[in-house]
């Protein structure tokens, strides 16, 4: 009986070590200023919501009770998303990035080279990408509009990490943002 017992802090120490698969889907339309995010675990939605930007802030709303959240792109809490990022950098497994585009201007000539432009620096980012992270599978999918106007991008990311590196890189960001407004400067220390 005692040996079943240990089984639940195994299996919570398995969960702690393995990677999670995340996917994350992003899109956003220019013109009329909207995008959607869309979190996933395994096959499981976790988050849905949808946001706008005004001037140096972020708009979100969720789509079940229609809360509309402000967030300020330039305060504080962006050092230490910024600092996050930074720990978790090389801790994050890529699986699949994919980049959807339906772009258009009313003029067929400019659409297609502003479609052919967007495709070659999206091409570039996925090559630098895929330099860094070599198993990631990466496509890029574009459709040209010749007589609308239309302006709408998507991305795809399937990721992989473990809670502990999460946990760990969240802990490591708070202290060195807790030591640099000690010392009114700004430190990024890399692992």
């Amino acid at each position: 009986m005692q040996s079943l017992w240990l089984l639940i802090p195994l299996f919570l120490f398995i969960l702690l070590i393995l990677p999670i698969l995340f996917e994350v889907r992003l899109s956003y339309n220019i013109y009329k200023n909207m995008g959607t995010l869309s979190l996933k675990l395994w096959f499981i939605r976790i988050k849905l919501l949808t946001f706008k930007i005004k001037g140096k802030n972020l708009i979100i709303r969720t789509k079940k009770n229609a809360k509309q959240i402000e967030i300020s792109l330039a305060g504080p809490e962006i050092k230490l998303l910024e600092q996050f990022t930074v720990q978790i950098k090389d801790k994050i497994k890529v699986k699949k990035l994919e980049f959807h585009s339906k772009i258009g201007t009313g003029d067929a000539f400019q659409s297609a080279m502003l479609s052919a432009g967007i495709s070659i620096i999206v091409s570039m980012v996925w090559g630098y990408i895929k330099n860094q992270k070599d198993t990631a599978q990466i496509g890029i999918v574009n459709h040209t509009e010749y007589k609308e106007k239309v302006f709408q991008i998507s991305l795809l990311g399937r990721i992989s990490i473990s809670i502990f590196d999460t946990l760990y890189s969240f802990i490591m960001a708070s202290i060195i943002v807790k030591k640099s407004d000690s010392k009114k400067g700004y430190l990024s220390v890399k692992n």
